[in-house]
């Protein structure tokens, strides 16, 4: 009797051994199992090839050194977007050929520092964006500031402007709207450099001009000349868009690439990674209002 209770001992505890052991080695496999689950799904997750286009200008937002190299603002952003992006594999390419590239499928993104315009909304998806940009009155250094366009005709100064752009199209409105009060506009063709120059020699007397590049041009050339930024108002004149975008294909895929881009946009707006590039670049915040975050123009 007394052998019998031992071999039912014997038996029971041999029992729980068995069960215990089944049950540290299922607890055992269930992690290396789980671990290699999710490695199959981090290795099988899709990546997707981007390329994007750039024409490599206008400087200072987006340069090219002599190895090739691109930089500038509109680049560093383009960067900081996609490294948050990384289920995207993206290649960066200099072209002439941005915009039908985009439409040919060449292209997935052109980063150009696009402004806004309905005829090309029909066609690209535009981002949110990215650059705001300030309008300059540009004279010589010991010239008196100017502070507006009336203040310019008052004065009797003469700009040097080239036809079909928009400080052109918004000096001709003034002057058709304010007979009593114009500014003389002389025609040419001259390069950007002659035209800061002919302001030095007074063959014109000032220049409205984008902020960053007229900076780029007088620390290049240690121009001895002065920039004063126009008022909301009158930079409305010389546009109606003062913000600069990515363009996208206008299809599916364009649409969630759009979608993507967008959310880190946002977040670098508000944890102020833009307005710290922008102030690398420019010496300046010129990062959009959070208001141009919260809908897409199309």
């Amino acid at each position: 009797m007394r052998n019998l209770e031992v071999i039912k001992r014997n038996l029971a505890l041999f029992t729980s051994i068995v069960v215990g052991a089944a049950s540290l080695i299922g607890c055992g496999s269930a992690n290396p199992s789980s671990a290699s689950a999710a490695e199959a799904v981090d290795n099988t997750k899709e990546v997707i090839h981007v390329v994007a286009a750039t024409r490599g200008g206008p400087v200072p937002y987006i340069t090219v050194d002599e190895n090739d190299e691109l930089d500038g603002y509109d680049i560093a952003v383009f960067r900081a977007v996609f490294e948050k992006l990384p289920q995207y594999d993206v290649e960066l390419v200099k072209t002439d050929d941005a915009l039908t590239g985009l439409t040919s499928g060449q292209y997935q993104i052109s980063v150009n520092n696009w402004g806004y315009r309905e005829e090309r909304a029909e066609t690209y998806y535009y981002s949110y964006p990215y650059d705001k940009v300030v309008y300059d009155f540009i004279q010589r250094a010991d010239d008196e500031p100017l502070t507006s366009f009336r203040d310019a005709s008052e004065r009797g100064y003469k700009i040097e402007v080239g036809a079909g752009n928009n400080v052109t199209n918004a000096l001709e409105a003034w002057n058709e709207s304010n007979p009593d009060a114009q500014i003389e506009l002389v025609y040419t063709e001259s390069d950007i450099l002659v035209l800061f120059e002919h302001i030095l020699d007074g063959t014109s007397d000032f220049r409205i001009d984008d902020h960053p590049i007229f900076n780029a041009y007088k620390e290049q050339y240690d121009l001895q000349l002065q920039g004063n930024s126009l008022s909301d108002e009158e930079a409305q004149n010389v546009s109606s868009s003062l913000n600069a975008y990515f363009l996208f294909p206008k299809d599916e895929a364009g649409a969630a690439l759009r979608e993507d881009v967008n959310r880190v946009l946002k977040e670098l707006k508000e944890d102020g990674t833009l307005k710290t590039l922008s102030e690398k670049y420019f010496g300046i915040d010129q990062s959009p209002d959070a208001a141009d975050f919260e809908k897409v123009l199309n």
